[in-house]
């Protein structure tokens, strides 16, 4: 595995996150194929390696976030927290017996497709180069945090730092803190510190729809049952899969009338009430609230979306209202116009002095590959193709790019079944592409123009009839408003297509080896394959 290396592989895999495991595991079941992973930390897991915030969970149920291939028993409770995702993913790298396959502590600058060689070569920021005949991007969308473009923001005098880099090192006992953005990153570490600091004052541009997390610990029954009852293991995942599933109906415009119901049936409660007692709402089977009610209006306004329900995030939670509620916690939606030594300006006029600021504001989630470098035929640049906004045939190809493939690229994120069910997805209409090109003696395969430009074509038209593209600010689309994000459909549409490629889709290309034409044959002569003259 050094630089003089000559070896050429059939696949690498960037990441060795959730894509780069699955992509690993089904590679080593054809067991034909040699490949290489290259990850830039010292472990796997990815987003779930980088990020260890408090209060950092999951809000898709445990037995559907994990691998239809490795089903995992010994989750504890319903909702899985980081650590315990984690050590599932450590778990199944050794199981799988993926490890040997990774490379460790080695970042990828740039992948760039050799057109003599017909070969990806992947160079490292330790100078190595390795090559590849096919690429697979495990990158995924939420690796780079984003921070406010706040005036004076580099002039704070307190400490700060974004909850993707959480500073455990700092300690917040009785410090007056600032948390900027209330998006999942805060909900999720405002209630696991909010007693520990003297105040808290949360920024909030606008509020997010909030409804309950069914959350609970497995007891020693249930656990046995999952570990030794398979077809119970398998009933129990499809009972979520069900679940989750049928949310699709909130998000479609043309089932506006659920969407209405549950938005009403939401701000009804939220408008009577102060606290919802969130912990008890599945025991009992309906929505139990403490007797306390609101009286201040301006509270109810800020809390209560004006957006339709699904245009943002929607996010799951016991602990965030009764958080709100708390003596030395305020929730401030005057927007921010400057911050100066220690202070925040709002534009009330308002001046909030804190010692520490933390920036819930999430990740660029409009980049999807950055900051490696792809670049394909004819110096083609991957991040200049989706300079007007990312977009992928069917999430997975990109015209120019032959070989190269991605998981969880544009259009493939949803509000809600798990992306690893669309990842796995993905994974399989890969294979059958790998499959294909060694079926057939092909040095590559690369979408056609015509084929991207249909799909994303139809795409669009269908994510214009979902809440999605309501008026609301969202990481689903860029500033101008294009969805890049979210694929508009359900999980079950999206498994069907990628498990049925139209390989008259894309342009082949042929080894070389078995390609012949005679000294004499001219131009006219040579072989056309797809629109790819040889």
């Amino acid at each position: 595995m050094d630089s003089n290396s000559t070896e050429i592989y059939d696949v690498i895999i960037l990441g060795a996150g959730i894509s780069g495991l699955g992509s690993a595991y089904n590679l080593l079941r054809n067991k034909n194929s040699s490949f290489l992973i290259l990850e830039k930390s010292e472990g796997v897991g990815g987003t779930w390696r980088e990020n260890t915030y408090p209060g950092l969970c999951c809000d898709v149920p445990s037995h559907f976030y994990s691998f239809s291939f490795a089903m995992n028993p010994d989750w504890t409770k319903t909702y899985p927290e980081q650590y315990e995702i984690l050590d599932y993913l450590e778990n199944i790298t050794d199981k799988l017996k993926i490890r040997p396959f990774i490379k460790f502590n080695s970042e990828v600058l740039e992948s760039r497709f050799n057109e003599k060689e017909n070969l990806w070569e992947t160079s490292l920021r330790s100078g190595e180069i390795y090559k590849s005949r096919s690429l697979i991007s495990g990158l995924g969308q939420l690796n780079k945090p984003k921070w406010p473009e706040i005036p004076g923001i580099e002039t704070f005098s307190g400490h700060s730092f974004h909850s993707a880099e959480w500073d455990h090192s700092y300690d917040l006992t009785n410090k007056r803190v600032a948390v900027i953005g209330n998006g999942p990153s805060a909900i999720g570490f405002i209630p696991k510190i909010a007693d520990s600091v003297s105040k808290m004052t949360i920024f909030q541009r606008s509020p997010n729809w909030i409804t309950p997390k069914p959350d609970r610990l497995y007891n020693s029954f249930e656990r046995f049952c999952l570990r030794y009852v398979p077809l119970y293991a398998r009933m129990y995942r499809f009972y979520w899969y069900f679940l989750q599933e049928r949310n699709y109906l909130a998000f479609y415009q043309k089932h506006n009338f659920f969407t209405k119901f549950i938005e009403k049936a939401i701000s009804a409660i939220l408008t009577r009430f102060k606290l919802f007692d969130f912990e008890r709402v599945y025991t009992a089977g309906s929505l139990l609230v403490s007797e306390e009610l609101i009286q201040d209006e301006s509270f109810k306004d800020k809390i209560i979306p004006d957006y339709p329900i699904g245009c943002k995030r929607i996010i799951p939670t016991n602990d965030y209202f009764p958080a709100l509620c708390k003596d030395n916690v305020n929730l401030e939606t005057s927007l921010i116009e400057k911050i100066s030594n220690n202070k925040i300006h709002t534009k009330d006029g308002r001046e909030h002095e804190v010692d520490v600021i933390i920036y819930g504001t999430g990740f660029d989630t409009n980049i999807f590959i950055s900051p490696v470098k792809i670049t394909g035929l004819g110096g083609k640049i991957l991040d200049d193709a989706w300079k007007s906004g990312a977009e992928a045939y069917r999430g997975v190809m990109v015209p120019y790019f032959p070989n190269f493939f991605i998981c969880y690229g544009p259009n493939t994120n949803t509000g809600h079944v798990s992306i690893i069910y669309m990842i796995e997805s993905q994974i399989l209409f890969i294979m059958k592409c790998l499959n294909y090109m060694k079926k057939n003696s092909l040095e590559y395969i690369d979408i056609k123009d015509d084929a991207m430009q249909a799909y994303n074509k139809k795409i669009q038209k269908k994510l214009s009839e979902t809440v999605w593209a309501g008026s609301c600010g969202s990481w689903y689309k860029t500033e101008e408003g294009k969805i890049i994000n979210n694929y508009p459909g359900y999980g079950i549409e999206y498994h069907w297509m990628m498990a049925r490629p139209n390989y008259s889709d894309f342009n082949d290309n042929l080894k070389s080896c078995l390609l012949y034409t005679s000294d004499a044959a001219d131009e006219e002569d040579s072989v056309d394959l797809g629109g790819r003259r040889i």
